[in-house]
């Protein structure tokens, strides 16, 4: 989710929620028995984010605990004027009153079961993966080769998986895809990516297959000339599992349908896509082994918080870093980072220095926002996924202010929602990311939209927050129709753009 805040709450609604074992072969997850899960009826005008933050990091000081006392899993919007919060037990009480000194102190519970919907959907995708991967050992058993389209896209994978179907995608399809490493987690994990294209040259075509394509970072002044780019990331919070998951869905279905669809074929002729599905393989890979809901980065904190890990990677981009929005607290899960771009994730290297580094070879510096800022020198369309709530969030996020090009924005997110409609029948409302629910700085969005970037979109996927919803536990079985509507979004701004910018 983009954004975390608790504000005045008129209307309480309370279902218990426990945490279950994702992936049975891995090691002890965390203990979520016991927490509480509130909804509450917003008022927007509010500024009880702020004291609700001051008392925040008090708890940090005070308790020298990593456990997650709150966490803000659903945001107010002007659509869906309410918060959901997950409380844990032994903060219960300490929460209500802070309801009660807020003028809050009437609570309602209404009949509903987080928990049960929590365990079903943690069994459905157990059962899934444990058919997946029968599935995949009985076709392997029956032929020499391994091919891309053994690969499921219809459910959750580790992150070695995601990159060994990247991998096998570059070596069989290597008209049309690139594997390229973007950056290097805090944990030593290489961050890889894909270029799809039409335009691909490959001089050294006949020592194909090779692990993944050498792409030079080009310095200011230099860069060739490109066509207009597409860019595409998924993953930035390590919990929202729907979000990497459309984002190899995405890939999958570009190779797929090129020269059958109309849209996609056009929009591969006019644009380059680089979609980059795990940008935070270290939370990632610890959501599934120890935590579920964990939402941050890995990193070491060096502060006097030392039991507090890591950071909030949309928080940490330099662009208007540590303003509205951004929590200076180690322990939050919104935590900003101890100065801009302090993720190794996303940290601005200067790579431009070292006139043509190689990302593959030892020692090379590659980070993320140096690869969106010399590597691609002409990207028009950004989208970044998340989840959840079923929005897309232009800039600016950091104020209230409009962009200059909003109403094109505005524009394309609309023949964006409407082409999701008519593809699905599910609705996504739009708007910036300030004015659907309240600031937040040191995004990618904002970083994209100062670079200069055209159309620009933080994305929170499906489900809806209704209070039937699975959350960050979206089953597997969603994974198709949630990508068929990111493609089908994808697709109308990328034409939009043609017409707007006569491509």
């Amino acid at each position: 989710m983009w954004l975390h805040f608790l504000v005045p709450l008129i209307l309480l609604t309370t279902w218990t929620v426990t945490c279950h074992v994702i992936d049975e072969t891995a090691g002890k997850m965390a203990d979520y028995s016991g927490y509480t899960l509130h909804r509450f009826q917003v008022d927007t005008t509010s500024n009880t984010m702020e004291k609700l933050e001051s008392y925040d990091m008090e708890l940090d000081q005070t308790t020298q605990t990593a456990r997650l006392l709150i966490d803000i899993w659903a945001e107010p919007s002007k659509q869906n004027p309410h918060a959901d919060v997950l409380v844990a037990p032994e903060f219960l009480q300490k929460f209500k009153s802070l309801l009660t000194t807020a003028e809050l102190s009437t609570l309602k519970m209404i009949e509903g079961d987080i928990q049960r919907i929590l365990f079903h959907s943690s069994s459905q995708i157990n059962a899934e993966r444990r058919a997946m991967i029968h599935n995949t050992v009985r076709r392997r058993r029956k032929r020499a080769l391994r091919s891309w389209h053994d690969f499921d896209t219809n459910a959750y994978h580790s992150y070695d998986e995601m990159v060994e179907f990247m991998r096998l995608l570059s070596e069989q399809k290597p008209d049309m895809v690139e594997m390229v490493k973007v950056a290097t987690s805090s944990e030593g994990r290489s961050i890889y990516g894909v270029k799809v294209s039409r335009d691909l040259t490959r001089p050294d075509a006949e020592t194909r297959p090779r692990p993944y394509q050498i792409l030079q970072i080009h310095p200011p002044g230099i860069s060739p000339p490109e066509k207009p780019s597409i860019i595409v990331d998924a993953g930035v919070h390590a919990r929202e599992w729907i979000a990497p998951a459309v984002g190899l869905f995405m890939i999958k279905k570009i190779v797929l349908e090129y020269g059958k669809t109309a849209e996609v074929t056009a929009n591969l002729q006019k644009f380059d896509w680089y979609i980059i599905p795990q940008v935070n393989p270290d939370g990632y890979e610890y959501s599934r082994t120890n935590d579920r809901l964990w939402r941050k980065t890995r990193s070491k904190n060096v502060t006097v918080n030392r039991w507090c890990v890591g950071a909030d990677a949309n928080r940490n981009w330099g662009y208007r870093w540590g303003e509205a929005g951004a929590n200076r607290t180690p322990c939050s899960n919104i935590y900003m980072g101890s100065h801009p771009y302090s993720e190794p994730e996303i940290k601005g290297e200067t790579v431009y220095r070292i006139p043509y580094a190689v990302c593959r070879m030892p020692y090379a510096v590659c980070r993320l926002k140096e690869f969106f800022t010399w590597q691609i020198t002409n990207p028009m369309v950004y989208i970044s996924l998340h989840s959840y709530g079923q929005l897309l969030l232009s800039p600016w996020g950091y104020t209230n202010e409009r962009t200059e090009n909003y109403q094109d924005q505005q524009n394309a997110a609309k023949e964006a929602a409407l082409a999701i409609k008519n593809t699905t029948g599910v609705s996504y409302s739009y708007g910036t990311i300030s004015e659907m629910m309240y600031p937040a700085s040191g995004t990618s969005i904002d970083f994209m939209q100062h670079r200069g970037v055209p159309y620009i979109y933080g994305v929170e996927l499906r489900p809806t927050d209704n209070p039937n919803s699975f959350a960050f536990n979206l089953p597997p079985s969603y994974i198709r129709a949630t990508g068929d509507e990111m493609m089908a979004a994808l697709n109308a701004i990328g034409t939009h753009a043609v017409k707007v910018k006569r491509l």
